[in-house]
């Protein structure tokens, strides 16, 4: 054998071994590098799910008090829902979409009965005129 070969056999196979730590590491290093992007992707799914349920029942809570305002009203105060409806279907807004001279008031009351329907005390001034047009 060549005495240089001899000499330089040791160092090539030292190379070698590094080399070989080298490529597990790399190896060893993408796995890791891997295992940690999904399991960030799961924790970032998992965040994204949790918000949605907190935004789903914070939802859900507000629409069951909508529901339940809009029951009391809907109880307490039938006549000016109603009422505003039939002026609606009686009257509705002419083609030109001018407003005739009577529905300001009968939506200005409407409102102001709503709104009066909402405060304690009596739900309905004893002054209005009932259910007349």
């Amino acid at each position: 054998m060549n005495p240089v070969l001899r000499m330089s056999l040791p160092w090539i196979g030292g190379a070698a071994v590094l080399m070989a730590i080298g490529a597990g590491g790399i190896l060893y290093g993408s796995k890791r590098y891997d295992e940690g992007a999904v399991k960030a992707n799961a924790d970032h799914a998992m965040a994204e799910l949790n918000e949605f349920k907190t935004q789903t029942g914070r939802l859900a809570g507000i629409a069951a008090t909508f529901e339940t305002s809009a029951a009391a009203l809907r109880e307490a105060q039938p006549k000016i829902i109603e009422r505003y409806t039939r002026v609606e279907v009686q009257s509705p807004l002419p083609a030109g979409c001018r407003i005739d001279a009577g529905r300001p008031q009968h939506i200005n009351e409407a409102g102001r009965l709503a709104n009066s329907a909402g405060q304690l005390g009596p739900a309905v001034p004893a002054g209005t005129r009932g259910d007349q047009r």
